[in-house]
């Protein structure tokens, strides 16, 4: 299905380009009339202007054109899984976190999902805050188990896997210490194991505190597309592409888990090692796009950059380990990344070309790179639509959402010797 989508999408749009090209008049373009001339008499410099041409036509019209296309519609569960509630088991890492993990409890208390068939362990290894005495609260409410046994390194891999020794089912769900859920997210995040191929899911993880400041709302806005496990990830889905999981939110089969031997202590980034592991085993790992949880973005500056350097940090330490395992993989996620999620940038860069092609009186090479702006935009605005509870306010934190992807973007050159769990 996703080839007949990348097909169908494709072809619509250079269609709709080529009648373009064809009627657009030539007295609004030097580009057109160079290239009526070319068809006549070619040249070797128009021709290697021409190839350039149609590379960033393919790049960036094209993909994000598909990619735009891709973003409406919805993903479908399996067939009969609306009702599929199988035992499963919660683990939630928390070092430390009695400033939130009452409300989290609370949270997953009042969601709808059958509480005989759930478990929540709460790994709270050398916590030496209330983290323990704030769980034992919740033990008459939810089959809970409290882990404080030490662990044998520090961070959040060593906890999951503490935890993993102690489940009792074969879904294994794995949140933060600072979770909101939905009513009914463990519902869709568990319906695609109905479907014995399907090993691991993923849902899309939204900003509680969106509305405490700029930084939060542009966070919110970037959230709806990319490090939310968002609507990227829903085009993904929709177009065949590859999955990975996002370090939260997140369910896996506990044999899957055990035959990779856990997850990986040595990882910052443990998500990223266990998404190698998950496609160089030829794994299927599905969506569940209302799978809903809310956490907290940090709401300075400085919290902001020192965990966004923990992701990209994390990432480059574990990108070796993780192209022995499935190279491919690697190689195209990091092409994704990059393309696709810098998509915002590149519009900016589109309008900027786009004025100065106005200004010189090239209009027809102008309506190309507004036509790439408005296939980027549009794609946010969906994403906003559907995982940003329709708050199309935060479309006015656009150039914060830039100003987040350039900070990641820059990051990935700085030194990460000092970063540890």
């Amino acid at each position: 299905m996703g080839k007949i989508r990348y097909l169908t999408y494709g072809s619509f749009i250079v269609g709709i380009f080529a009648v373009i090209h064809i009627l657009f008049p030539r007295a609004w373009s030097i580009w057109l009339r160079d290239f009526d001339t070319f068809l006549i008499s070619p040249s070797g410099g128009f021709g290697v202007l021409l190839g350039v041409g149609i590379f960033l036509f393919f790049a960036f019209v094209l993909l994000y054109g598909i990619n735009f296309l891709a973003s409406f519609g919805k993903i479908n569960y399996p067939p009969g899984s609306k009702n599929y509630t199988p035992a499963v088991s919660v683990i939630i890492p928390a070092f430390n976190e009695a400033k939130v993990i009452g409300n989290t409890l609370e949270s997953l208390h009042k969601t709808n999902y059958p509480k005989q068939k759930l478990e929540v362990i709460v790994v709270a290894s050398g916590s030496s805050d209330r983290t323990v005495a704030i769980c034992e609260q919740y033990q008459d409410r939810l089959n809970l188990k409290i882990l404080t046994d030490p662990l044998p390194k520090k961070g959040k891999p060593a906890a999951l896997n503490l935890g993993l020794r102690h489940v009792s089912y074969d879904i294994i769900c794995v949140y933060d210490a600072d979770t909101e859920f939905e009513p009914n997210t463990l519902q869709y995040l568990i319906r695609n194991f109905s479907n014995p191929a399907i090993v691991a899911t993923s849902g899309p993880v939204l900003v509680q505190n969106w509305s405490d400041n700029t930084l939060t709302r542009g966070i919110a806005l970037e959230y709806t597309y990319l490090s939310g496990t968002g609507l990227f990830h829903e085009i993904r889905a929709r177009l065949g592409r590859s999955l990975w999981v996002m370090g939260r939110n997140y369910a896996i089969r506990k044999k899957t888990l055990e035959e990779f031997g856990g997850w990986n202590e040595d990882a910052l980034t443990e998500d990223l090692h266990l998404s190698a592991q998950l496609s160089a085993a030829k794994k299927k790992i599905g969506y569940a796009p209302e799978a809903r949880i809310y956490e907290k973005a940090p709401n300075t500056y400085e919290v902001f950059k020192k965990q966004r350097r923990r992701w990209v940090g994390g990432y480059k330490q574990g990108l070796d380990t993780a192209m022995k395992l499935d190279k491919r993989t690697v190689i195209l996620r990091n092409f994704g990344m990059m393309h696709y999620g810098n998509e915002a940038d590149f519009s900016l860069g589109a309008v900027i070309t786009a004025l100065t092609f106005c200004l010189i009186g090239e209009f027809y090479l102008m309506l190309i790179c507004f036509t790439i702006f408005g296939f980027v935009f549009g794609t946010i605005i969906n994403a906003v639509r559907k995982y940003g509870n329709g708050k199309y306010r935060l479309l006015l934190y656009y150039f914060v959402f830039i100003f987040i992807d350039l900070t990641m973007f820059s990051t990935q050159f700085k030194s990460i010797k000092d970063l540890e769990w």
